[in-house]
């Protein structure tokens, strides 16, 4: 289970033209909860704090304010143990390109302390279920981006964890990969698993998500499956909400 209580994030940046100093408020009071079994869709455009908020939760950055707990372990107070419960997938595709991903995913292995029997046998399992297989021995130098996305995913899935936090899984991915991605999320949910995904594409939405919260200028709106929104803002699909949204925004500044 992933639960936010009223978490807030600031950060510190510096002018470009005149050097001073100011505060932007990323995350504003969020609470959250995604409960074992679920896919969550986290949704809304950029800079409005959603990898901010999924950074937070996989413990690469502390919240100001509030209490995230992953699996009932509080992020602040035991950081590595919560950390282990998580597979996190960024936007960066980065990958050693003179590895192979039987050697890439043999070294997370040893990082993330699995024997190195297991994940083996969990890595070429992944590959599998990825379609990917037969490049398990070949060097990722030339891999297209929609094969290196899934190595990723194997990467942030081998240590088995019990919450998975996807960023944008099936951003600049063919339709044939985007659809193993979504099934592979469909899988880790009925494995009872605790789902959070950012994305952008709303079909994604509606096709996988179980319910859905909408962050806006730091601050959540929704928290509901994706049909219930649509009611609560009398919209016919969500892009409607996000203009919904940004007109409300723009009026009150």
């Amino acid at each position: 289970m992933i639960q936010l209580t009223d978490v807030y994030k600031t950060f510190t940046v510096k002018d470009k033209r005149s050097r001073a100093k100011k505060q932007i408020e990323a995350v504003k009071g969020l609470s959250l909860t995604v409960k074992p079994g679920e896919i969550y869709g986290l949704l809304g455009p950029n800079g409005a704090g959603k990898s901010t908020t999924l950074r937070m939760i996989a413990g690469l950055m502390q919240a100001d304010q509030g209490q995230i707990q992953v699996c009932g372990i509080d992020t602040k107070a035991e950081p590595e143990k919560a950390r282990a419960m998580v597979g996190y997938l960024s936007t960066d595709l980065n990958v050693y390109g003179r590895f192979t991903p039987r050697e890439l995913l043999r070294l997370f292995g040893e990082f993330q302390g699995v024997d190195a029997k297991v994940a083996e046998r969990r890595g070429m399992h992944l590959l599998e279920k990825l379609q990917l297989l037969d490049f398990a021995d070949v060097k990722m130098e030339g891999f297209s981006s929609g094969q290196k996305q899934k190595v990723s995913i194997a990467r942030a899935l081998l240590h088995d964890p019990k919450v998975v936090i996807f960023d944008e899984p099936t951003t600049g991915l063919d339709v044939l990969t985007a659809k193993t991605v979504l099934d592979l999320l469909r899988i880790m949910r009925s494995e009872g698993r605790s789902v959070i995904v950012s994305t952008h594409v709303m079909p994604m939405v509606d096709e996988i998500c179980d319910r859905v919260g909408i962050i806006f200028d730091g601050e959540l709106h929704g928290d509901a499956a994706p049909k219930q929104i649509l009611e609560t803002w009398n919209a016919k699909t969500l892009d409607e909400v996000f203009f919904q949204l940004a007109a409300r925004s723009a009026a009150e500044v």
